[in-house]
């Protein structure tokens, strides 16, 4: 039983590998938590779960705040098994999906509120009711600046063969280790050819941080979005299901 959160930049492919792992989990445990905490979700999709319209925000009692020691903390309002069993969605192989709403409007608020929530969820999950989690974090680094991480076991750092993206990889590695994440992993995504391999090698190296998966560029992960599908159920024994179920092996061991 672990709690894996996968991050990265928009448009690394973090939510196709969050989606993919929680859909691979799920067959491997039995059953598996997937949080959605982006404010842009997609997660339900990445796993094959279809619904019109926007995903359900849940309600401002989920979270109360308490005065300890003249500190506010955030604490979950209600028992996470109430949370899970009035508003998560079930899905194929043992996944279960909750999904903490859109954005509401434009120019309204902050999203401080969410970043506790997704905290307090995930460490709960494992604590109060015995689920794995699988968590896909907003495209941002705003998720680290607010310990949104902090009750996660392992943190996968999803990163392209591109300048960039490997920049945006670093910033995140460093916000991780400044929070105390001690089991940091890269996954090389995308790669097209040795060269691209070998330039993110000697970028992780330089940062001290294992990569744990390399992921081949694969045209089924276009074609499934294109059909609406999970590339899980387009193409399940293709490359990209196939590298990230070794993954899972390895995290797992």
């Amino acid at each position: 039983m672990q709690r894996i959160a996968v991050s990265g930049k928009g448009g690394s492919g973090k939510t196709t590998i969050a989606g993919t792992l929680a859909r691979l989990s799920g067959r491997k445990l039995g059953h598996v938590l997937a949080v959605d905490g982006d404010p842009n979700p997609n997660l339900g999709r990445a796993m094959g779960i279809l619904r019109e319209g926007p995903w359900p925000l849940l309600p401002p009692d989920t979270m109360k705040v308490e005065e300890i020691d003249g500190k506010k903390v955030s604490r979950l309002g209600k028992p996470i098994r109430e949370i899970l069993a009035t508003h998560s969605i079930t899905g194929p192989d043992g996944v279960r999906l909750l999904a903490l709403g859109e954005v509401e409007a434009s120019g309204k608020g902050c999203l401080c509120s969410r970043h506790a929530m997704v905290r307090e969820i995930v460490g709960a999950a494992m604590e109060e009711a015995n689920e794995p989690v699988v968590l896909d974090m907003e495209a941002s680094l705003e998720h680290m600046r607010r310990g949104t991480v902090k009750h996660v076991d392992k943190l996968l750092v999803v990163t392209e063969p591109y300048y960039r993206a490997l920049e945006s990889a670093g910033r995140l590695v460093r916000l991780a280790r400044e929070l105390g994440l001690a089991k940091i992993y890269a996954v090389a995504n995308k790669v097209r050819s040795p060269t691209e391999e070998e330039v993110i090698k000697d970028y992780f190296a330089n940062l001290e941080v294992p990569i744990i998966a390399i992921i081949p560029f694969d045209d089924s992960v276009t074609e499934a979005d294109l059909e609406g599908k999970a590339v899980i159920d387009h193409a399940p024994n293709g490359a990209v299901v196939k590298a990230v179920d070794g993954m899972l092996n390895r995290l797992m061991a």
